[in-house]
């Protein structure tokens, strides 16, 4: 749903598969405290899921710059 999303918002990101990817795993640990998909760091403010935290995760998007209204998932 996140990749989703960004995609459809043409919000640039950069994923990291911490299934294959040791380092990442080891960012994710150190980014979160723990080891739950999918984190998003969005201007260094961390979300442990998407679906819960789509408010917070919008505001940071328009705070960054990157969302400008306010519409729906998927619209």
């Amino acid at each position: 749903m996140a990749k989703r999303f960004f995609a459809e918002h043409g919000i640039p990101f950069t994923e990291k598969d911490v299934t294959v990817d040791p380092k990442a795993m080891e960012e994710l640990k150190a980014v979160a405290g723990r080891f739950i998909t999918p984190t998003l760091v969005i201007d260094g403010q961390v979300f442990i899921g998407f679906g819960m935290n789509l408010g917070p995760i919008r505001e940071a998007l328009q705070r960054g710059g990157y969302l400008e209204d306010r519409s729906t998932f998927g619209q």
